[in-house]
């Protein structure tokens, strides 16, 4: 049997052939708690403070399944707001005490469905569209690491770094269009957080390629499972989802 195996891996390697993604993909739902601890997070809310350059704000987000998000960003001169409820999609862009919400464009809501997933894409990737392939070994932060590249059926791709001992998520890259340019963000969990057997992300950090500053976000509190009405993830005015 084990030369059998042997063979097999040397005939894999003569023909150019890797191992497939799956085990690496479950390996990584595993280290964050495992596929039942994650389902049994029906809402979440973070709370914590913000950092771009020297502006600081207060963070709070608001997650419920299914797909629903709500997030307020207190700055100085006031709140951002962003809501999901699923189908639909609000933002504001300027800061105020009583935020203005405009429909969210077709490429706002498109980030904002990958956000609200309460699971991410490594769990029940298949029934999400959710495809992978293996990216190669590297280093983060001077932990060795496994790549996996993620493909949404949106045609995004983002590129999850492993760490390759544990498993557990430390980032992911992403090339988006910023000013009609083509950069590179990446995001790096700087630290993370048990909480009822779930693995939680409570430091990180997302640089843009070329961008003048970058964004750091502490998490301070969790709290898994509050009550939250669905009317929190919608306008005052917008009415029941269709």
């Amino acid at each position: 049997m084990k030369r059998s195996r042997l063979l097999l891996s040397g005939a894999l390697a003569l023909l150019g052939c890797k191992p497939g993604p799956a085990k690496l993909v479950e390996q990584a739902v595993q280290a964050r708690g495992g596929v039942e601890r994650l389902h049994a997070v029906q809402s979440l809310r973070l709370s914590g403070n913000v950092a771009f350059g020297p502006v600081t704000g207060s963070l709070r987000v608001e997650f419920k399944r299914p797909d629903r998000l709500r997030m307020e960003l207190g700055l100085p001169e006031g709140t951002l707001l962003r809501l999901f409820d699923g189908t639909r999609g609000w933002t504001s862009t300027v800061a105020s005490v009583s935020p203005v919400l405009q429909p969210m464009s077709a490429a706002e809501l498109a980030g904002v469905r990958r956000e609200a997933d309460l699971d991410g894409p490594l769990v029940d990737a298949r029934e999400k569209g959710v495809t992978f392939a293996l990216a190669g070994r590297g280093e983060v932060d001077g932990r060795a690491t496994e790549a996996l590249d993620v493909f949404f059926p949106d045609g995004t791709v983002q590129r999850y770094q492993l760490d390759a001992a544990t498993h557990e998520p430390l980032g992911w890259s992403e090339t988006r269009t910023v000013d009609g340019k083509q950069r590179v963000e990446e995001t790096r969990f700087t630290a993370s957080r048990r909480v009822q057997g779930v693995l939680f992300p409570v430091g990180i950090d997302t640089t843009v390629q070329g961008g003048a500053s970058g964004r750091h976000i502490a998490i301070h509190s969790i709290e898994v499972n509050p009550l939250l009405d669905d009317a929190r993830f919608r306008p005052p005015a917008a009415g029941p989802a269709n």
